[in-house]
């Protein structure tokens, strides 16, 4: 998921013959780990010096007890609801990661 977030982000003609590898290790959490590892993988690389068409911003949300949230944590991660991962290119206003885990009916797409 994070590889293919950032081929889209990093201008990989400035390495030719070469290789970026991006570790993440998550300590501790409490739900949101995907959209943390795209935003602190975003700083790692902008700290470094890695040059990048834009930088990546993620955020998950989802539909719990009727009411959409953003940037859930581990209990709204849980509940059964559909959780809607997106990252994005603020700038260049591209998509670069699309993730639904499980079926959203029409009536709460417009709540997301």
């Amino acid at each position: 998921m994070i590889q293919n977030t950032f081929e889209a982000a990093i201008l990989l003609e400035k390495f030719p013959k070469s290789q970026i590898d991006i570790f993440v290790q998550v300590l501790q959490g409490d739900g949101g780990e995907r959209c943390v590892a795209i935003n602190a993988t975003t700083m790692a690389l902008i700290n470094a010096g890695i040059p990048m068409k834009d930088y990546v911003c993620a955020c998950a949300a989802t539909i719990y007890q009727d009411t959409a949230l953003l940037d859930i944590n581990h209990l709204e991660e849980f509940s059964r609801g559909p959780i809607f991962m997106l990252a994005v290119m603020p700038k260049s206003e591209q998509i670069v990661q699309l993730q639904l885990d499980s079926r959203l009916h029409n009536d709460h797409w417009i709540k997301l």
